[in-house]
């Protein structure tokens, strides 16, 4: 296969998947714009709220993604039966992981006061913190389906659901915060609800599509001839909890060096949710390329063409430093104006603008990690690369961050620079371990 083919194939697969990543990532970016119209102290509650939940929510997404390499593995052999009963196990494994991380977020409710936020900001997250919480339930279903079709390379109908279930958030958030079309004001619970309508519609579409499409329903019809498997449950989770473990504790560390930011004042915790907003947003669309390496090298796995696999991640790794690489142009020229979106008090302003520069540095870095590990994900390599993530994030970053701070006392962008220290050493072990697994596979 010609290089430019592979390029072609990668970005047919990874466009859908990044506005679908993008469409989720959306939720909590409309939410952070419109609450950061009620005042500093709303954008910081959010911040944390938002910050604690998705932190959780992580580990799910991780055990989920197990599901994408395992079928696109199966596909690529032929194996349809084998992957009709992935899906079934991924449904009932998701299920059973939702419950789990709700249980996680309602034993953490009665601690949020012990983080050392401001009382203010504690006090006006909860509602939002809650029915987000439980909007993790309907998530966890959407992803089992998202998976799945990712893994068998169609990436359009999560993106149409997706972006679908976004518009629905952006008019829902209107009505629900500012208390339009008659509707009382809610403000950060009104946010909240309407991400939990929005994610509870997006697994509903999804069932309906597939058991109304001629080419997919047989996957459908065929769940209930299988029988649950704890072999396959344990597949799963064997490939899922590494996966999840490392996105993790990449989440914990980039939460609390928020917290840190919390430690200075509300108002730095203020700009550096806008800066993990679009962060966040840019780190998804980087995912999305990196999602379609993945299945393109699982498939290649698969029927062990491993000349097709390594120019796969080759492929993979330079699309995803391409648009990075503008991303990291825009965030250091334009983060002041970016910032003046969020947030109309000009200290949050001017401190956003600092951690920009910051941020476009980040870029090109977690462009880096993010494509060595979506090709260890594709052949299965789980294991390793969550110790690697546990030493970058938990010691390097964390320890730097800390040190440049609080015991240097450098000024506060100095913080998120210590995560940097981190993620770069986190890009460097990945791509060493793809190499070195490519050798001994090949």
């Amino acid at each position: 296969m010609k290089n430019s083919s592979i390029y072609k194939q990668n970005l047919f697969l990874a466009i859908p998947i990044m506005l679908s990543s993008l469409g989720q990532c959306l939720v909590q970016m409309v939410d952070t714009l419109m609450v950061g119209r009620l005042g500093t102290i709303p954008l910081a509650g959010i911040s944390f709220a938002g910050s604690m939940t998705y932190n959780v929510l992580v580990i799910g997404m991780g055990i989920s993604m197990a599901l994408t390499p395992l079928t696109g593995q199966s596909f690529a052999r032929k194996e349809y039966d084998k992957v009709s009963r992935l899906l079934k196990n991924s449904i009932s494994l998701n299920s059973i992981i939702s419950l789990v991380l709700v249980g996680i977020l309602l034993g953490f409710l009665p601690l949020l006061p012990y983080f050392g936020q401001d009382q203010q900001v504690i006090d006006i997250c909860k509602p939002y913190y809650l029915i987000v919480t439980f909007s993790f339930i309907p998530m966890m279903l959407f992803l089992s389906f998202k998976q799945f079709m990712e893994g068998i390379d169609n990436t359009k109908i999560a993106m149409i659901i997706t972006l679908s279930s976004n518009v629905l958030n952006i008019i829902l958030n209107y009505i629900f915060i500012f208390g339009k079309l008659g509707c009382e004001a809610m403000g950060l619970f009104g946010a909240g609800l309407s991400t939990f309508i929005s994610r509870l519609l997006c697994p509903i579409a999804f069932y309906l599509y597939l058991i109304y499409n001629k080419e997919y329903k047989s996957y459908i019809k065929s769940l209930s001839q299988h029988r649950l498997s704890r072999h396959l449950h344990k597949i799963l989770l064997q490939t899922g909890l590494p996966i999840a473990g490392q996105m993790f504790v990449e989440m914990f560390s980039l939460f609390f060096i928020t917290i840190m930011m919390g430690w200075i004042s509300a108002t730095h915790l203020a700009s550096f949710q806008i800066i993990s907003t679009m962060v966040s947003t840019t780190f998804l669309a980087a995912s999305g390329i990196c999602a379609a390496t993945t299945v393109l090298i699982s498939h290649a796995y698969g029927i062990k063409d491993f000349k097709l696999m390594k120019l796969n991640y080759f492929c993979g790794w330079k699309m995803t430093l391409s648009i990075m690489g503008c991303f990291a142009l825009v965030f250091i020229f334009l983060g002041r104006y970016i910032a003046m979106l969020f947030s109309s008090d000009s200290l949050v302003v001017e401190y956003a603008a600092q951690f920009f520069v910051v941020a476009g540095i980040f870029q090109l870095i977690d462009g880096t990690q993010i494509s060595g590990l979506a090709a260890l994900r594709a052949i299965n390599d789980v294991t390793k690369p969550f110790f690697y993530a546990v030493f970058s994030y938990l010691v390097i970053a964390i320890g730097v961050a800390y040190l440049l701070g609080f015991v240097i006392d450098l000024p506060p962008w100095s913080i998120f620079a210590g995560f940097l220290v981190g993620l770069l050493v986190a890009g460097i072990l990945y791509h060493k371990r793809f190499h070195h697994m490519y050798k001994l596979l090949s």
